[in-house]
């Protein structure tokens, strides 16, 4: 793994590449931007790239240094996470001690503190005194998703470094080369991983997720006959799926989409690949004014779920909307 391996972050590797080219780093970089978007991908290849033997500047992935930090256990390597809520004072002081030390194998150590934005406001102090003077031989990478929750002291210290959610086509170029699942399931996960890495493979492993869609579908599929369902569905996405809500509205949501890009532009392909089929046997039994209000009542279920309006209630008006417009 290297800067080559990492996609959609064109950006944010030219930034890194060029400090690296010219010889003039910084004491401290702040990776921001979205979760599971590769920022500590980047900065493990960005270690790497600074320790390696063959003076790459992606790192050879070939070299004792660059194995090493592959496997996590480079002396010249140090990833710090929370310690349960937060990343406490006694995690930067171990770190304070060890930078006492100059490196002996290698050229630089890499300090990555992941969610940054936990530092407690005396290990926010106890960090600034480093960084208020960091050795040259040391580099300290703070990983964040929400850069305003730290200090604007340690702002002030850090080159920025931005990354951007990354593109359905990234997404699922990493699935198919790098997962093992079903191919057809791909354009669908890219699509609701809303530009996470993370929570693509979180999706991949969630097992309970495809079995709501099934019910999602037969639900879009048998209308009125399935009437009890809608009830159901609603108590339990509101009480047992209710950390999965915004997937499972998406998963809806995508449904109507392919409906109506079916019904009006029947040459753009559909997220849910394996029911196409039974999608254009359906597409029928909903007018395009369906459709179009369908998606708007997903959309507002949405936004009175996080108004913290009941969720079985916006979840029940939802459907009904979709389900049985001509009564809404």
């Amino acid at each position: 793994m290297n800067f080559k391996d990492i996609r959609g972050q064109k950006s944010a590797l030219e930034k890194i590449r060029a400090d690296i080219k010219r010889k003039k780093l910084s004491g401290a970089y702040l990776f921001t931007g979205p979760p599971g978007v590769g920022k500590q991908m980047t900065a493990i290849s960005f270690a790497k790239a600074l320790n390696c033997k063959m003076d790459s500047l992606n790192g050879c992935d070939r070299c004792s240094s660059c194995v090493k930090m592959e496997k996590m256990n480079h002396p010249n390597l140090r990833i710090i996470n929370p310690e349960g809520e937060s990343i406490k004072i006694e995690q930067i002081r171990n770190l304070k001690t060890e930078s006492s030390f100059r490196v002996y194998e290698g050229r630089k150590k890499v300090w990555i503190i992941n969610e940054a934005e936990k530092l407690t406001p005396q290990a926010a102090n106890s960090l600034l005194k480093i960084l208020e003077e960091p050795p040259g031989y040391l580099i300290i990478i703070l990983i964040t998703h929400i850069p305003g929750f730290l200090p604007p002291t340690i702002l002030s210290r850090c080159r920025v470094v931005e990354f951007s959610s990354l593109s359905c086509q990234d997404i699922s170029e990493i699935l198919k080369n790098k997962v093992d699942m079903p191919a057809h399931l791909i354009p669908l996960i890219s699509q609701l991983a809303q530009g996470s890495m993370s929570e693509a493979l979180k999706l991949v492993r969630k097992e309970e997720i495809f079995q709501e869609r099934e019910i999602i579908f037969k639900l879009i599929q048998k209308r009125k006959s399935l009437s009890g369902e809608v009830f159901r569905l609603s108590e339990r996405w509101s009480t047992e799926n209710s950390s999965d809500i915004e997937t499972l509205l998406n998963i809806v949501l995508l449904f109507l989409r392919d409906l109506l890009m079916i019904k009006i532009a029947p040459d753009v392909p559909v997220f849910n690949h394996d029911k196409a089929n039974e999608l254009v046997n359906i597409k029928d039994t909903y007018s395009l004014s369906q459709l179009y209000k369908g998606i708007e009542a997903v959309k507002k279920s949405k936004f009175f779920i996080q108004a913290n309006v009941s969720c079985q209630l916006a979840l029940e008006v939802m459907w009904m909307k979709i389900l049985y417009p001509e009564y809404t």
